[in-house]
């Protein structure tokens, strides 16, 4: 990988990040000669000490340094959605699965802005809603998941589920959620879905607290399109959830069609103890 020069830092500003940690993270990119930019929102966060950069799109940059945890790499995926710009996260959050270093790790930057680093690529999916008459009606993209329910009132949905034009089943549950390997480990596994290596390309079909004991969670490939179609729901509006953001009401007649998409996250990795070592790093209350 080539050295870097220029990076976008952002951070998290709704998390409590002491400043001394945040002066430690902006000197360490600088001594080793990177320049740093940020987004107008957060200069008064970092105390104004980097520049904003006035237009993303006609810049180049190297690399984005995110201050937070797994929901901030995931806000910034979204933000930079198709810039082909590599994620480096710093966990200030929980668990941390996408993050690459804590705070206290932070002489990983030395390496990475030699170009010591490697590309994890982890694929997204394309999201779209569909009226009665088959026009898209509402298009989004995800990281982690899909997810189709009642939203606060948990009630029997019956949907027809279809794969690549296979019908699937018909399916009786609370929803069901579509994730990509990097989220298996996210709502998916809660509803009993399995965790999946992130370099597989698969997606993964959860049903949430199914009706019937044959409703199973699917794996099928990333090629594959999903549809979910003749969305049924008794007296309670019907929601679709993109990676925990915005809960978009689905009205009668409408469908929903989940295919891969062109564009990945690529997150930076400097670390060699790989997924299943970081795996049990996370979860070592549980796997031990």
């Amino acid at each position: 990988m080539e050295k870097m020069h220029k990076v976008l830092l952002l951070p998290n500003t709704t998390k409590k990040i002491p400043g001394e940690q945040i002066d430690m993270i902006i000197d360490r990119w600088e001594k080793n000669g990177c320049r740093l930019y940020t987004f107008a929102e957060c200069a008064d966060f970092l105390q104004n000490r980097i520049p904003v950069f006035h237009s993303i799109d006609e810049e180049k940059w190297d690399a984005a340094c995110v201050l937070g945890g797994d929901g901030s790499i995931i806000d910034a995926a979204h933000r930079l959605y198709g810039m082909d710009i590599p994620i480096v996260g710093i966990n200030f959050g929980h668990l941390g699965y996408l993050t690459e270093m804590d705070a206290g790790e932070i002489h990983w930057i030395d390496r990475i802005v030699a170009g010591e680093y490697t590309l994890d690529r982890r694929m997204m999916l394309n999201i779209e809603i569909l009226d009665e008459k088959e026009h898209i009606r509402r298009r989004s993209v995800a990281l982690n998941d899909v997810v189709l329910t009642n939203g606060p009132v948990a009630r029997l949905l019956t949907f027809d589920l279809h794969c690549s034009s296979i019908h699937m089943q018909t399916c009786r549950a609370d929803g069901i959620i579509a994730a990509t390997p990097t989220g298996s480990t996210a709502y998916s596994m809660s509803a009993g879905g399995p965790v999946l290596d992130p370099s597989l390309e698969c997606i993964c079909l959860t049903p949430i607290c199914p009706h019937t004991m044959s409703s199973r969670p699917v794996i099928v490939r990333s090629s594959s399109e999903i549809r979910f179609t003749n969305i049924i729901s008794r007296n309670t509006s019907v929601y679709l959830t993109s990676d925990g953001r915005e809960a978009v009401e689905l009205f009668p007649g409408e469908s929903v069609r989940i295919t891969r998409s062109a564009s990945t996250t690529d997150l930076i990795r400097v670390r060699d103890d790989g997924f299943l070592m970081a795996l049990r790093r996370k979860l070592s209350d549980h796997f031990v």
